[in-house]
């Protein structure tokens, strides 16, 4: 757990602040790995979190219910974040007051608190016994969704405020591994509530790298390059769910 949260800290800390070490990098540069991340994430959610959370609980009509609320939720969350998680930058339009930079961390915050309970390993629940490759799915979309963060904040506050921004975001996954892991090892939830949470946290996933497909290619025009990387994705889950 505690390896697992350090690395989620660091990969959103490090992918925010690589707009300062690299103060020329565009949101092109790194399209590529978005399609690639939003392919993998797609793919693992499908492969790996869906069935296990389906067999761990005995009512899937349940489970169905909770997947629909997580979209729907991450839908909300990303009016809140102007859709940051997906790590495409939209700045604030004057039309937005309401959004403040502040309004974009709680958006992205809460999505990045529910995120890390998916790597929780309570001693009640036997899901995700293998979570490595979700872990490296979470990354993926987290150092661009970071960087865009900072790209965004940047231009309204000081460095200073920019970076106590970056570090809550920062703190926000490795915060719901933690609380997860505990609550559940003292089984303050039980199987059942944690097959609602999962189902619920497999939604917003599949919100999200949907999501990136349909930004990635808004004519639906078709990118062999594009379309190799979507594939290639799904293909690194795959293996990695049957080798790892």
């Amino acid at each position: 757990m505690i390896i697992n949260s350090v690395i989620l800290f660091l990969s959103a800390f490090l992918g925010g602040i690589s707009i300062y070490l690299f103060p020329n990098l565009k949101e092109k540069k790194f399209d590529h790995l978005l399609i690639f991340a939003g392919a993998y994430l797609f793919s693992i959610t499908i492969i790996h979190i869906l069935p296990e959370v389906y067999t761990q609980y005995e009512n899937p009509f349940q489970i169905g219910i909770f997947i629909l609320i997580g979209f729907a939720l991450q839908m909300i969350l990303g009016i809140l974040s102007t859709g940051i998680e997906h790590g495409h930058i939209h700045h604030i339009e004057k039309s937005e007051k309401y959004l403040t930079p502040t309004v974009l961390v709680i958006g992205l915050g809460v999505h990045a608190f529910l995120e890390g309970t998916i790597l929780a390993h309570p001693v009640s629940s036997s899901i995700h016994n293998h979570a490595g490759g979700i872990l490296f799915g979470i990354i993926l979309h987290k150092i661009p969704a970071a960087l865009a963060l900072m790209v965004i904040v940047s231009a309204y506050s000081k460095k200073s405020t920019a970076l106590v921004y970056l570090l809550i975001f920062s703190i926000c996954s490795p915060l719901g591994l933690i609380v997860t892991s505990y609550i559940g090892n003292y089984h303050v939830f039980s199987i059942r509530d944690l097959s609602w949470l999962y189902a619920t946290v497999s939604g917003s996933f599949l919100h999200i790298s949907t999501t990136i497909f349909f930004e990635s290619n808004p004519k639906h025009k078709l990118k062999l390059s594009r379309l190799g990387v979507v594939f290639l994705g799904a293909l690194v889950a795959i293996l990695i769910e049957l080798f790892f």
